[in-house]
């Protein structure tokens, strides 16, 4: 680091300048690295929470439609009617009841029946409906933030969401 040091006469006042060559470059190599990564940070991580907030809403949307006895089928599409931005072929959606007798009892999976020509689904009325939305995120940001993946070394980070709700 070089420091030179200068004096000029202005108005008859003697002026001093201290010039330091090299300490910009220094300190910018040591805080750009740091920038970078909470920048991209920022990134990943909204990235990560929009979709999160995605699946919330959609599990919602699909418990609702659930609890007013729709079929699995309608259940599954307004799911994924739901979500905006995501892949829907990445999408997992499973769907659960239990019913209450003194106790709650093990989670079984929803199905349909059919009843006098109307199709819906087969939770008794007042058991609980779960609705369970998982999709996985792929990472924006590559190996940077990789040890947040599932797997070491992965690019992908496993999001879910879960809605429980009373049969109507």
């Amino acid at each position: 680091m070089t420091v030179a040091t200068s004096s000029h006469e202005e108005s008859g006042l003697k002026v001093r300048r201290r010039t330091t060559l090299g300490t910009v470059t220094v300190e910018m190599a040591i805080v750009a690295p740091i920038l970078a990564v909470l920048l991209f940070g920022i990134i990943e991580f909204g990235l990560i929470f929009r979709e999160l907030l995605g699946l919330k809403q959609g599990a919602r949307e699909g418990v609702r439609a659930a609890a007013v006895a729709a079929s699995t089928t309608d259940i599954c599409n307004r799911i994924e009617d739901s979500l905006s931005g995501l892949s829907t072929e990445e999408l997992q959606i499973q769907l659960e009841y239990r019913t209450y007798s003194s106790e709650w009892s093990s989670w079984y999976t929803l199905g349909d029946m059919s009843s006098g020509g109307y199709v819906q689904n087969d939770a008794p009325t007042g058991s609980q409906i779960r609705v369970l939305v998982t999709y996985p995120h792929q990472l924006a940001t590559g190996g940077l933030f990789s040890h947040l993946a599932d797997e070491p070394g992965g690019q992908t980070i496993t999001l879910t969401a879960q809605m429980t709700m009373r049969r109507e």
